[in-house]
């Protein structure tokens, strides 16, 4: 045990996760729960087995362990009521797998960032042309600055430029971007925003037509559509609006966010549905990243802060799936603002790449199975593939979108750019092979 007086909490963590892996081999236990309540305070929970005799001093080593985060021992024992018993329970089959034998769990309790900390859900419904059922895709960078916005309204134009509906749903609800990209100066009234908070309470009367415009000038529409839900009127009323919202998944019914989508499907029948995700680690990128979007696209550079976020993005993809036996959401990396300059761009490019093939091995691909037919996973073998998610689409820095005076300026640029192009082949891809 280190000596050293614990002053913080990942100190705790790491000696008292250590400790209960020295109890399991020596003592009758079977196995154990960890799990920090919302203060930070670390809580055991202690199953024996049958005729056990718990050692006296087992509590006293757990809270040495973990000196002033230490919040109290849990013995799963005959004499508790069966309240005690299920919620203890609860707290096992809820909990995430520690060590291989899986005879440790952790189990966060957590007091904001909930959507990002759930178990992740499945997308609304599965992609389905034939019955109006569009794919769902969302745009997500972990650092700001990455031409994220950009590449969404360059999507959705060249979509419509082929006679395609397309549904913009900006959920950068912190920092609202493509919701005011696509505007054409159009008075926003009511946005995501407001259909969030209100959707609860006016249920089914709500209508749609409120909450989004569309975007009307030919020459970025082409024969096709698109149809804009911004986050919403940025007045003095919108951050009161905005701290009301409830992010925490609904243990019953839908969330209105997923109801939105459900409604945009049935009324709209859009061919796309595009979600402008807030960047970092927040609410509304937990439900872009959580499982609703069939297609995740997540945006970044090489600085090592940009890889830091993405290995997260990436692992809450993968293996934090693949740890419930759950499959990986589908994910595209980006790469973006490359320089232009074609020597520094091949640099540039080649040391993305080396990092994109570190993390995708270690946070997203799964070792190849022993059943060659099994396609349910992304496997080490699928990285050949020049369309595995970790192969980057290259978006070249441009002056020409980085100061662009309008919309038609930005769609005319994005209609020819080969890097654009490439980008929007591989999201199709996806869907029309």
């Amino acid at each position: 045990m280190n000596d050293m007086p614990i002053r913080h909490f990942d100190q705790a963590r790491k000696q008292v996760l250590q400790t209960l892996e020295t109890l399991l081999q020596r003592e009758s236990i079977e196995r154990a729960v960890f799990s920090p309540d919302i203060f930070a305070r670390i809580r055991v929970v202690l199953w024996y087995a049958p005729s056990a005799e718990p050692s006296s001093d087992i509590e006293g080593r757990l809270a040495a362990a973990a000196g002033p985060f230490w919040g109290g021992l849990w013995v799963a024992a005959n004499g508790e009521t069966t309240a005690d018993r299920q919620m203890l329970d609860a707290l096992w089959e809820e909990g995430v797998s520690y060590d291989a034998d899986n005879t440790i769990r952790v189990n966060e309790r957590h007091r904001s960032l909930s959507v990002w900390l759930k178990h992740p859900p499945t997308p609304p419904w599965e992609v389905d042309r034939t019955a109006a059922s569009p794919p769902i895709v969302s745009f997500y960078a972990f650092k700001g600055g990455t031409g994220r916005s950009t590449a969404l309204a360059i999507f959705a134009a060249q979509r419509a430029q082929v006679g395609e509906r397309v549904v913009v749903v900006d959920l950068d609800l912190s920092a609202p971007g493509v919701g005011i990209l696509l505007s054409e100066s159009a008075a926003v009234q009511f946005g995501v925003v407001d259909y969030w908070l209100e959707q609860p309470l006016v249920g089914q009367s709500l209508d749609l037509r409120d909450y989004y415009y569309r975007v009307g000038n030919p020459d970025v529409i082409g024969t096709g559509a698109i149809l804009v839900f911004p986050a919403g009127r940025l007045d003095a009323s919108y951050p009161v609006k905005l701290s009301r919202l409830d992010f925490t998944p609904p243990t019953e019914g839908k969330h209105p966010l997923e109801t939105l989508l459900l409604q945009i499907r049935a009324q709209l029948r859009p061919d796309w549905i595009l979600l402008d995700a807030r960047a970092g680690i927040s609410e509304a990128a937990g439900f872009a990243l959580g499982g609703l979007a069939h297609l995740n696209l997540l945006f970044g550079g090489t600085s090592d802060a940009s890889w830091a976020g993405l290995r997260l993005a990436v692992r809450r993809l993968g293996a934090a799936r693949a740890e419930r036996n759950l499959p990986q959401e589908d994910c595209l990396l980006i790469h973006s603002m490359v320089p232009a300059n074609p020597q520094t761009a091949a640099l540039a490019r080649r040391e993305f790449l080396r990092r994109a093939v570190e993390i995708f091995e270690q946070e997203y691909y799964l070792p190849d199975p022993d059943d060659p037919d099994e396609d349910t996973f992304w496997y080490l073998r699928d990285m050949d593939s020049r369309d595995a998610p970790h192969v980057p689409v290259s978006l070249l820095y441009s002056e020409q979108i980085a100061f662009f005076t309008n919309l038609v300026e930005l769609t005319r640029y994005g209609l020819q750019a080969q890097d654009y192009r490439e980008l929007e082949r591989r999201i199709v891809a996806r869907f029309h092979e």
